[in-house]
C-alpha cells in the first residue's frame, strides 16, 4: 500500500512538473497566496498584487535566481526546474492543494547553493531587492511582468541560462 501511495505521489508530482514547464496557462493563473501557490481567486489576487503596477509599473523586484553556463545550459536548467518542483511537492498527500511556498523556496535555494554558477549560491541564489535597470533586460522582463512565486526561465543573458522566481514587488 504504501509502494502504490508513493508511486502515485511520484506520477502527480511527474504530471504537474510537465503541466508546469510545458504550458504557460499555469503560470498566468497561478498567483502566490498565503503559503500556496493557487489558481482560485485569480481576479481577485491579480488586483491585490498588481492593479497599480499596470498603470505606474512596480518600482522594486525581490528575486532568487539559478544560473548556469555552458554546453547545455538551457537543458540543464529545465531538469533543475523539474527537480525542484518535485521536491516542493514531495510530501504533499493524496490532498493536492498547490505547491507550499516554503517547500518550493527550501528546494530552490537547495537547488541554487549545488548548481548555480553565479556567487549567489552561497545565499542559495537570492539576489536581493532591485529597481529597474540594475539587471539585464531579459532578466527585468520576467523579474517585473511575470507571476510571484512560479519558477520562471530557462531566461538567456549574456550571462548564461537563469531560472528566476521573484518572492515580491512593490
Amino acid at each position: 500500500m504504501k509502494c502504490i501511495f508513493r508511486s502515485v505521489l511520484i506520477i502527480m508530482a511527474s504530471m504537474m512538473c510537465l503541466l508546469l514547464t510545458t504550458t504557460n496557462a499555469f503560470q498566468h493563473s497561478a498567483i502566490l497566496t498565503s503559503n500556496k501557490i493557487n489558481s482560485r481567486d485569480m481576479l481577485s489576487s491579480s488586483l491585490k498584487m498588481g492593479l497599480l503596477d499596470g498603470i505606474f509599473g512596480p518600482k522594486t523586484a525581490t528575486a532568487s535566481h539559478i544560473l548556469l553556463k555552458g554546453a547545455n545550459a538551457e537543458k540543464r536548467c529545465e531538469k533543475i526546474k523539474q527537480d525542484v518542483y518535485m521536491k516542493a511537492l514531495a510530501g504533499s498527500g493524496p490532498n493536492f492543494d498547490g505547491v507550499d511556498a516554503v517547500r518550493l523556496m527550501a528546494a530552490f535555494g537547495a537547488a541554487a547553493k549545488s548548481k548555480s554558477t553565479c556567487p549567489s549560491k552561497k545565499d542559495g541564489g537570492y539576489l536581493g531587492t532591485f529597481k529597474k535597470g540594475e539587471m539585464m533586460p531579459e532578466f527585468e522582463k520576467v523579474a517585473f511582468e511575470q507571476p510571484i512565486g512560479i519558477i520562471h526561465g530557462p531566461v538567456e543573458t549574456e550571462f548564461g541560462s537563469h531560472l528566476i522566481i521573484i518572492t515580491e514587488r512593490e
